[in-house]
């Protein structure tokens, strides 16, 4: 299952000690003894998506290398792995989400936030265009697919309060590990969905267009950090200099990956052939740009997070009860002391 935002880390810490990961999938192969070796690993298991392009850019053309950092690039056994294991030190380096960092630190795991790779999340609900669904409100005697993680629950039930849905008049279907098929074959009237996934995905399969409402503001969502670099706090202290580079060369994959979309894309696709359809991912890496190309502060330097968006975010999660007990914000983040400079 694509569960791209938020996963929930309530699995035992014993299965993270004993888990092993899903196997190198780059490396920026340094010989040089100075070199700083970095564990980073991916936000999601394979097959790999769009929003990885920016650090394989940045893993095939050698800019971490460059940097003196020697990037072992691994992929996770499981969802929860990533912001779990940086938090356990058995990796050093991680993308993750904002509720993914503060659950693990409220459960006394090591985590730090770093930088935001992407601000802004891409996922909402989709229906077909031609369904006679023109507003969230007509939802009511439809049946909808929502992942039964528990973002994904939390996420739609917002939604649904914010468009005075009566979730009693619908049909509500767990969307199992991925809602195309579904809709495809029109056993449902409406996914969850990701602009850069399950969107462009149906939409090719379906050859007709969809219409989407994205979790964000304007749409009930409160804004939070999307998509965030994240460090063990343990290393982070010992490695301070490496981090800032990191930082700055992911971000610099960014910004050429936004400038350059077709060539991020050939790059990536090419190195996962048999992961990746190049048409959906150049359709998936633009859906991206469209959503991720501006920031929230855009006068900061890329990566800058505000503490008061993290804490409004946090009143969210509290007064939801998807968190249960307050976390001290200030402990997650950096002070964006390894952005920018």
């Amino acid at each position: 299952m694509r569960q791209r935002t938020i996963i929930s880390l309530m699995a035992a810490l014993a299965v993270a000690l004993g888990a092993a990961t899903a196997g190198l999938a780059l490396s920026t192969g340094s010989s040089s003894q100075k070199a700083v070796k970095i564990r980073f690993m991916a936000d999601y298991p394979r097959p790999a998506w769009v929003a990885q392009i920016p650090w394989v850019v940045a893993l095939k053309k050698g800019w971490y290398e460059q940097a003196g950092l020697d990037v072992q690039y691994v992929f996770p056994s499981t969802p929860s792995d990533p912001a779990r294991f940086i938090g356990i030190g058995k990796e050093d380096i991680t993308v993750s989400y904002t509720p993914d960092l503060m659950t693990a630190y409220s459960k006394g795991l090591k985590v730090k936030a770093l930088a935001s790779v992407f601000d802004r999340n891409v996922e909402g609900i989709m229906v077909w265009s031609d369904s006679g669904i023109t507003t969230p409100k007509q939802l009511e005697g439809k049946t909808v697919a929502i992942y039964d993680f528990p973002m994904a629950q939390l996420n739609w039930k917002t939604f649904a309060s914010y468009y005075h849905i009566d979730l009693s008049k619908v049909k509500k279907v767990s969307e199992g590990n991925y809602g195309v098929p579904l809709i495809v074959a029109d056993k449902v009237d409406a996914i969850d969905a990701a602009a850069p996934s399950e969107l462009v995905d149906a939409q090719l399969q379906k050859h007709k267009n969809a219409r989407f409402w994205v979790y964000l503001k304007q749409n009930g969502i409160p804004n939070f950090y999307w998509f965030l670099i994240a460090a063990n706090t343990d290393w982070l202290k010992k490695n301070p200099d490496a981090a800032k580079k990191f930082v700055a060369v992911t971000m610099k994959g960014v910004k050429w990956s936004f400038a350059h979309p077709k060539e991020a894309v050939k790059i990536f696709a090419d190195e996962y052939k048999k992961d990746v359809s190049p048409q959906l991912a150049q359709a998936a890496w633009q859906q991206m740009i469209k959503y991720d190309s501006t920031r929230f502060n855009p006068t900061k330097p890329a990566g800058w997070m505000d503490a008061k968006l993290w804490q409004s975010y946090e009143q969210f999660l509290l007064n939801k009860k998807f968190l249960t007990k307050s976390v001290d914000i200030n402990q997650i983040l950096t002070s964006n002391q390894y952005v920018g400079g």
